[in-house]
């Protein structure tokens, strides 16, 4: 009898629990509502309050489909009103929480510029350009700011571990955010400086293409693939740097250089 009793107030208590999670998940989802349609959301004010409102709802239904949007949402919010601290919170609860996907580099790559400008702490900047890099999409300021920040601790620090890779990285971002002149030039002290690095012939075949393709001035380009060619021989990019200067490829026209793939291809079918 006091078995069944047992299990009659279990049942109670378990139906009251649901009803009380179904009541909370109505009122925070009519809140986080009202709140998103209310002329105040765009607001420092607004944003913070619907950033904790999200954040609420994601610990309190973690498995509700639409928890992980809210968090992502959540911590977006605190890291544009800059409230660093409840940023780094709710960044390592979303992290601690989820996967790893898309949302997670760009957590990463916000917590670079958060830890660089907000906390003034460059070594946690680094080490999340680091992690951002070649998995987060970078704007073009977000480039710049990354590849200056990466640069400036490697001059820093010329004897870190994890100089040589902080030059690579910040040639790349600012290769690709078409900063040229910038990018030659740290390859250039990548392959200088740590010759040993693994992506040091990799910085030499990236500065000649720079100065072929770019810069337009070939004469430089081909010192690039010959010092690739001579210090390090066997490594793959070699053969492809050897190929550009003995075809003289580096000085054909666009026409010649068109003309030259298309019979190299025929070659090829043959």
């Amino acid at each position: 009898m006091s078995r069944l009793i047992n299990n009659a107030v279990f049942g109670i208590l378990l139906t009251l629990f649901a009803i009380a999670c179904t009541s909370k998940k109505e009122k925070l989802t009519k809140s986080i509502y009202e709140l998103e349609i209310s002329d105040s959301s765009s607001t420092p004010r607004g944003m913070n309050n619907l950033a904790d409102m999200y954040f609420d709802y994601a610990k309190s239904f973690v498995k509700d489909s639409i928890a992980e949007r809210y968090l992502f949402k959540a911590f977006m919010f605190k890291y544009i009103t800059h409230n660093w601290d409840d940023a780094i919170k709710f960044a390592n609860y979303y992290k601690s929480t989820y996967t790893v996907n898309e949302n997670t580099h760009s957590i990463n790559l916000k917590l670079a510029d958060l830890y660089n400008t907000g906390k003034n702490n460059q070594d946690s900047a680094i080490h999340y350009y680091l992690m951002a890099d070649g998995k987060a999409q970078f704007s073009t300021d977000e480039k710049r700011q990354g590849a200056k920040t990466l640069e400036k601790f490697a001059l820093a620090n010329p004897n870190s571990d994890k100089s040589a890779k902080c030059l690579y990285t910040a040639a790349k971002l600012y290769q690709t955010a078409n900063e040229f002149s910038d990018a030659a030039r740290i390859y250039d002290e990548v392959a200088t400086k740590y010759p040993n690095y693994e992506k040091s012939p990799d910085a030499l075949m990236a500065a000649g293409f720079i100065y072929w393709d770019n810069i337009k001035e070939p004469e430089k380009a081909k010192l690039y693939y010959k010092q690739l060619v001579e210090k390090y021989p066997t490594h793959p990019l070699a053969k492809e740097a050897q190929t550009l200067l003995s075809e003289d490829i580096l000085t054909m026209t666009d026409l010649e250089l068109s003309e030259y793939l298309i019979k190299k291809n025929k070659e090829k079918a043959k």
